[in-house]
Parts: structure tokens; C-alpha cells; sequence
């Protein structure tokens, strides 16, 4: 999500391409990394979210996700990095491993047997990362109380403002809001996010934002 409205935001036109399937044995011959996202860009595939963004920004500077001030630019670095290194790992618990939220997991992947086999190994494997990152190692009550201290923190940081560093939407902002709305949809960070209403309204502003004018990049 992160990628795609940043892609959106500058007007630059692209495919989604399924990850499973086909795809993903491409992805594995193309790349050691083997993560998504992944953008092929004339041939040349990029992977990981930052390292794509900042390609985008290179090839499409306007309008610019990054600041041009040095200091504001290591502050979206560092608001970016705890959007996808801490809030990533909150919204993983919500969506895999609380109650509430693994019957949509159940519903994204199906009832065919390669549904179930892959639900099942990413199911794994997402509760051995979140036990090694930390969150899966605290009760449910401590790790609703990061989610509320995160939310309050951000909250915090836009009582004054539009955005996260003023009045124009950073990468910091694309990485942020698209964990906001990967946290609305499993009902237990649902529950906590409905209680910080301005967090409402400024995943609306990230929601309205313009396209930039041009559908032939």
C-alpha cells in the first residue's frame, strides 16, 4: 500500500502483479532477498519499500516525497523506519495472532488445499518472526498498550499540523498511513484506532491527496 499511493500520488502508472503464483517464482530467481514489495522498473527490480521509494523519487522528483532540508529529511527517515519497524510488527500481531482478526486471515486464503497449506506456513512464520522481533513474547494487554502509547505519540505529533512534518505529505506520512489502515481492518486494532479520531481525519487528508496530473508516465 505504502508503494502503490506513493506511485498514485505522483501519477506514475503501474501494475499489480499477484505475489503468489508464477510471480513469486520470479521473484525468487530475480532476487536473494525474496521479499515484497517488489518493483520492476524497465528490467531492473528494486525490493523493499524504502529502496523503492527513494527510486521513485528519482525518477519522478515532483511532487517530492522527500524533504529537501536535511534535518526534516532525517526525520522522515527515522518516522518511516518506525512506521515499518515497529507499528509493521503491532499490526502483524492484530492480523495473524489475536483472536479477532484471524478469521479474515482465514477468509484471504480460502478453503482449497493450497489455500490452507499457505495460510498455515505463513501462519508460522509470522508468529516465529513476531516471537524473535519481541511483541509475540507480551501478554495481549501489554502489546494493546504500545498500540495505545504509539497512537498517542502520533496523535502528538499532528495536533498542530496536517502532516507528520508540516503541511505536505512525506514519505514518512505514506509509510505511517498505510500501516494506520492495515490496523483499521482486524477488529481488536480497530477497536484501539476508533478511540484517536483525529488519526481518523488524517488518514482521510492521506486518502483525498491528488494524484499528480498525468496518466502517461
Amino acid at each position: 500500500m505504502k508503494v502503490r499511493t506513493i506511485l498514485s500520488y505522483k501519477g506514475v502508472q503501474y501494475e499489480r502483479v499477484p505475489v503468489l503464483g508464477p510471480s513469486l517464482m520470479e521473484l525468487l530467481r530475480r532476487s536473494n532477498v525474496r521479499k515484497v514489495p517488489a518493483l520492476d522498473v524497465d528490467g531492473r527490480m528494486f525490493i523493499d519499500s524504502t529502496d523503492i521509494a527513494h527510486e521513485i523519487e528519482r525518477l519522478f522528483p515532483e511532487p517530492a516525497i522527500l524533504p529537501s532540508d536535511p534535518r526534516l529529511r532525517g526525520l522522515s527517515h527515522a518516522l518511516e523506519d518506525w512506521a515499518d519497524e515497529a507499528l509493521y510488527f503491532l499490526g502483524l500481531y492484530f492480523q495473524w495472532i489475536e483472536p479477532r482478526g484471524k478469521p479474515m486471515v482465514r477468509k484471504a486464503f480460502g478453503s482449497s488445499p493450497l489455500g490452507i497449506g499457505a495460510r498455515l506456513f505463513y501462519q508460522r512464520r509470522i508468529a516465529a518472526q513476531l516471537r524473535g522481533q519481541g511483541t509475540g513474547r507480551k501478554s495481549p494487554g501489554h502489546i494493546t498498550a504500545d498500540l495505545n502509547r504509539e497512537f498517542t505519540s502520533l496523535m502528538a505529533m499532528l495536533a498542530s499540523q496536517p502532516f507528520l512534518l508540516g503541511d505536505k505529505p512525506y514519505l514518512c506520512d505514506f509509510a505511517i498511513n498505510a500501516q494506520l489502515v492495515y490496523m483499521s481492518r482486524p477488529p481488536g486494532s480497530a477497536e484501539v484506532l476508533r478511540e484517536y479520531g483525529p488519526l481518523a481525519a488524517y488518514m482521510e487528508r492521506m486518502k483525498a491527496l491528488r494524484p499528480a496530473a498525468s496518466g502517461t508516465r
